[in-house]
């Protein structure tokens, strides 16, 4: 193991003692943050269950991912699948999305907490996501959802240095947001939609070996693609250009750009006046 700062061993040792003799639910996407809750949940609270959700806004690999971890760890996990496109308001998009979303997962998992006599769920949001626009905050709040990230004052690089510490394979994991996230406040979100943005992430992925990237879906069939700087000048090339293009018309695209920013988390809150 490698070791920490005398600071974040002490944020390190609270994590301990929050976790001991409670019967905790993680909310585990597979990412970073719930990972390293998971594992401590796992090494000192008294029992630990992940909760995974399955739904059209999260890629199947995903899945699988949040499988092996809990395999690796031997981690209590159960899949619940959802559909948010059930919600109509939620498929109109506003700029609340987030807080419709995060409601309605909340309480299915507060059910299972209930029916199964675990003490607290865990949610892995963490101090830099206060610093951006995240109305699904307010959920977390008004069902009493335990962030202990965020109560231990805890940040993104920290919880990815502890994850290094205790050497999780997840400790480089690139930060990954639901599909929805790549389309306008405003504009719909139905199935068509969020198949063209799983299905060309998937390919740009595939194809060029792409760490972090998003494809913004604008106005039902512009796509915006946003890449890391350095892969620019890989991806921008003719015949790359033609075989992006290409594959992404098939895909229901009738415009393709590539945003000279870059990517960028949460691009999307740019135009929102807050």
């Amino acid at each position: 193991m490698n070791a920490i700062k005398i600071a974040l061993r002490k944020k390190l040792d609270d994590l301990k003692a929050f976790f001991q003799e409670k019967k905790v639910i993680v909310a585990f996407s597979g990412g970073v943050d719930s990972s390293l809750l998971a594992f401590l949940s796992k090494k000192y609270a008294k029992e630990t269950l992940l909760i995974t959700e399955k739904s059209i806004l999260y890629p199947d690999y995903e899945i699988e991912e949040s499988k092996q971890f809990a395999i690796e760890y031997n981690i209590k996990h159960k899949i619940i699948e959802r559909d948010p496109l059930k919600d109509k308001d939620f498929q109109c998009n506003p700029s609340n999305r987030c807080y419709l979303c995060k409601t309605g997962l909340y309480n299915d998992i507060l059910q299972i907490k209930n029916s199964l006599g675990f003490d607290i769920v865990l949610d892995g949001s963490n101090m830099d996501d206060l610093s951006d626009y995240r109305p699904g905050m307010q959920a977390l709040k008004e069902l009493k959802i335990s962030t202990p990230y965020i109560e231990f004052k805890i940040e993104k690089n920290e919880i990815r240095e502890l994850s290094k510490f205790f050497n999780l394979k997840v400790q480089s994991k690139p930060s990954m947001a639901c599909f929805s996230s790549r389309i306008p406040y405003g504009q719909i979100i139905n199935e068509k939609k969020l198949v063209m943005i799983r299905e060309s992430e998937k390919f740009l992925k595939d194809t060029f070996n792409l760490k972090q990237l998003r494809v913004r879906l604008h106005e039902n069939s512009l796509a915006r693609i946003e890449i890391l700087p350095q892969d620019m000048p890989y991806i921008l090339t003719p015949p790359n250009l033609e075989l992006i293009r290409n594959k992404l018309k098939e895909l229901g695209f009738t415009y393709i750009t590539v945003d000279i920013e870059g990517f960028r988390s949460g691009s999307m809150n740019e135009v929102l006046d807050l």
